[in-house]
């Protein structure tokens, strides 16, 4: 397994047998890094997996799809915003209406509901509240459980980060569901790594 979140800004590069999988897409600004790195080592991201639709995870989606032709697994109920049919709900936080207003993702054309992941070593866990579908994804060879921004790393400690969370209850829920979980790493989409149990 290889990952590469600081490096892409929320992007990861996972090897499964001989295939490569993208958990999350990066900025707009990183997808140049992430097409650079696949074709140095002279591999496509066969899939992308988005954990969810804030376009810091989603806005390298079209210039990798459209370089890689990669399938794109999304929430079901985050599918109509990666498809450019409506737009992200910001939370009441000053902040989150800036970002929302000043940060967008280019639609792309197709997308696989990630309740229709079937992918062998990859399997997916619900971990709504940062957004409204917000989805983990578990790396079963590694016990790596991929969680996007439902956790974040601060000072080495699992936080939530409110002033992006749109159910701060959900995402408790989501975050005990994330510790529950039997994963000896946690790789959050933003900060260090988190040792799981």
């Amino acid at each position: 397994m290889r990952t590469a979140s600081a490096r892409w800004r929320s992007a990861s590069d996972v090897k499964i047998e001989d295939r490569h999988l993208l958990i999350d897409a990066g900025t707009k600004g990183s997808s140049r890094k992430v097409i650079a790195y696949y074709k140095q080592i002279q591999q496509i991201p066969e899939y992308i997996l988005i954990t969810h639709y804030h376009p810091d995870h989603t806005g390298g989606l079209k210039a990798i799809t459209d370089e890689f032709r990669s399938k794109v697994y999304v929430p079901d109920n985050e599918m109509d915003v990666v498809l450019g049919k409506s737009k992200i709900i910001p939370t009441k936080h000053l902040l989150s209406k800036f970002v929302s207003k000043l940060m967008k993702s280019n639609p792309i054309t197709s997308a696989i509901k990630v309740t229709d992941l079937n992918i062998n070593g990859i399997s997916f866990m619900k971990t709504p509240g940062h957004t409204p579908g917000s989805t983990s994804y578990y790396l079963d060879s590694d016990q790596v459980l991929f969680v996007g921004d439902a956790v974040t790393n601060r000072s080495g400690k699992a936080i939530i980060n409110k002033a992006f969370t749109l159910d701060l209850k959900m995402a408790e829920k989501s975050k005990e569901l994330i510790f529950n979980k039997k994963a000896a790493l946690i790789l959050p989409g933003h900060g260090k790594p988190l040792v799981g149990r």
